[in-house]
């Protein structure tokens, strides 16, 4: 069974069309820019290679085990995000392969959700993925399976580990992470928490009148 994920599931906001044929190293300087809506592998595994997608930014790329072909294609569709690891018409090898990777949330956003998903057209698979350390729920993933983490309020920065073990004759499509991002929000006071404030400033009004006198 092949797993739907938010790269396939619906049209995203696709980014910087021109930014695909600026992936390159140039002055002795690593690329910065708007994440395209794929690059080749050896593109984000560049050293120093960082790039955005909206308010997000993918860097410090590892990638192992992938065919010579393999794209990273990126994507979002309002406080949903995804990256994936494709095989774009290549396979995968039997064994393992790493996909790595850390993302960050600008100022004001935080990372609510994390998923992780594998597409593959035969058995057998099995995926194993950590975010900020934690595995996710379930811990493996198999054949089309989905795994989910919610991270605690305030996450701006994910560091993502996907292992995947690939059994000589299985097919891997893709492995995906979807993200769902979130404002920061400030908690609001509730009127108790306000009326012990405005007793506490009365209560240093008279405490400041009493020194005066």
């Amino acid at each position: 069974m092949e797993r739907e994920t938010l790269v396939t599931n619906k049209p995203l906001k696709t980014l910087g069309v021109a930014a695909a044929a600026a992936l390159f190293m140039a002055g002795g300087q690593a690329y910065a820019g708007i994440c395209p809506t794929d690059a080749p592998v050896m593109t984000v595994l560049a050293s120093g290679f960082t790039c955005t997608v909206g308010d997000k930014t993918f860097s410090a790329f590892v990638i192992t085990g992938e065919p010579s072909g393999a794209k990273i294609e990126f994507g979002e569709d309002g406080p949903l995000f995804a990256v994936t690891l494709s095989r774009d018409g290549q396979f995968f090898g039997p064994g393992a392969t790493t996909f790595d990777y850390t993302v960050t949330a600008s100022d004001g956003m935080t990372i609510r959700v994390g998923t992780v998903g594998i597409d593959v057209s035969f058995p057998a698979v099995s995926t194993s993925t950590t975010m900020n350390g934690d595995r996710l729920t379930p811990a493996t993933v198999f054949n089309g399976g989905t795994g989910m983490i919610t991270f605690t309020p305030g996450v701006t920065s994910v560091i993502v580990k996907n292992t995947s073990s690939i059994f000589p004759g299985a097919e891997l499509n893709s492995i995906s992470n979807d993200f769902t991002q979130e404002m920061v929000t400030t908690a609001v006071p509730e009127p108790a928490s306000l009326s012990l404030f405005g007793l506490g400033l009365v209560g240093l009004g008279f405490a400041a009148r009493r020194r005066k006198h």
